[in-house]
């Protein structure tokens, strides 16, 4: 009887574990292409995501190069309808046509996309469309081969060498594809020469294998020369936009993100968040941790203080340093509560000691304006931020005051009391 239950359950339990399994296998299968998708179109070395993002970009910015492969592949496909008249040849040619216009289309596409939005991820749907029209090419240069047409064989030779520079080329950023192009084009035209029973002409196909080799060496040495480009770029821009000692964004960069995030869309009416708050913060007490520990102990303050303002924001938020101990941080859609939730967290963490130095402790002083209520431009957001924050200097440091007319009055009439804002 045991045996019996054991076997019902069994067959109960059964069909939901063969659904599960089945369920589960397109995803895997998915999972897996997807891996060697991005591993076909990565370097011999890994990459930062947006070095790896530019180089596939790159692909897409030699649009002649790809204009000029498509009419070169329908002109071998004509001349063969022309010189054979073989089923073959005709639907090659039909192929090309189809398969050339929807490359041309795609890359007009992904290259508006990129023009829009530099960052955006690159489209690899162009990628297959390269694939596809690669073999479509070798399969027609190989019945061209078969022909046994000597000129038709020749002018095949000729075109895929054409080709294969230009993939050499275009594809510098994406190696392991490139090489993978290139063999296809032209291991199988080798193998076809050498098959062929036109006199001699399988020397062409011993010499193949050669040519191929030398390609995929100069595809290598491209990629090289490409990838310290970008490297260099990519240096360039760090040190014209981050602060070298801290890493933060500087001051050039800082009125960039002013601009892109004021440009942005404004929040509804009836929401209590403000579109940008800006916090102008100043160190108390850095040039006694200076003066007392010296100028590398200040350097090591100015950094583990650039950390903890970063651990204290939000990820959507953006810390600055606009030189010495100077920052400025930018809040987006955010409410005055939860922005004064944050002055609170940053001068609390400001103030902890450093393990470095236990003696050289330092404060924070911060002042925030919000745009619209206090400006609508970067220059009157800081000139607000800029006064709360000398406000909050005056009261006794160490604190943080909401910018408002009456801090304004305070700051300059101090015959008019200023409303208690600071924390």
């Amino acid at each position: 009887m045991p045996d019996a239950e054991t076997a019902t359950m069994t067959f109960m339990v059964s069909p939901t574990s063969t659904a599960s399994a089945s369920a589960g296998q397109p995803k895997r299968l998915w999972s897996h292409l997807q891996g060697c998708v991005d591993w076909l179109l990565a370097g011999p070395r890994p990459q930062p995501g947006d070095i790896q993002n530019e180089l596939l970009q790159q692909r897409t910015n030699k649009t002649k190069t790809v204009v000029v492969a498509v009419f070169a592949s329908l002109l071998i496909a004509t001349i063969a309808t022309a010189l054979t008249g073989a089923a073959w040849a005709y639907a090659w040619m039909l192929a090309e046509l189809v398969l050339g216009s929807t490359r041309i289309f795609l890359l007009v596409k992904a290259l508006a996309r990129i023009k829009a939005d530099p960052r955006a991820a690159a489209n690899v749907t162009p990628v297959w469309a390269g694939l596809t029209s690669v073999i479509l090419i070798s399969a027609g240069c190989y019945q061209c081969v078969g022909s046994g047409i000597l000129p038709l064989a020749l002018m095949a030779g000729i075109g895929l060498a054409n080709l294969v520079g230009g993939i050499a080329s275009r594809n510098a950023g994406t190696p392991r594809y490139g090489i993978l192009l290139i063999c296809i084009l032209t291991l199988p035209f080798a193998v076809a020469t050498i098959l062929s029973p036109v006199p001699f002409l399988f020397l062409i196909g011993l010499q193949t294998p050669v040519y191929t080799a030398g390609m995929i060496f100069l595809l290598l040495e491209n990629h090289k020369i490409l990838l310290d480009l970008h490297h260099s770029e990519h240096n360039n821009r760090q040190m014209a936009h981050h602060d070298l000692l801290t890493g933060l964004p500087n001051r050039a960069l800082n009125l960039k993100l002013f601009s892109e995030l004021l440009a942005g869309p404004w929040p509804e009416i009836s929401s209590t968040a403000s579109k940008l708050t800006v916090f102008c913060l100043d160190l108390d007490g850095f040039k006694g941790v200076n003066d007392r520990f010296g100028h590398a102990a200040g350097d090591a303050v100015l950094v583990a203080v650039a950390d903890r303002l970063r651990a204290s924001v939000r990820d959507a938020d953006h810390v600055c340093r606009l030189g010495g101990d100077e920052f400025v941080i930018l809040l987006p859609d955010i409410s005055d509560r939860e922005a004064a939730d944050i002055a609170r967290r940053i001068v609390a963490r400001v103030s902890e000691p450093f393990a470095f130095a236990p003696g050289g402790r330092v404060g924070a002083s911060i002042g925030l304006a919000s745009s619209p209520r206090d400006g609508t431009t970067a220059d009157e957001l800081l000139s607000a931020a800029d006064r709360a924050m000398y406000e909050a200097k005056r009261r006794g440091k160490g604190g943080f005051v909401i910018h408002s007319p009456g801090a304004e009055i305070a700051a300059f009439a101090p015959m008019v009391k200023a409303p208690a804002l600071a924390c």
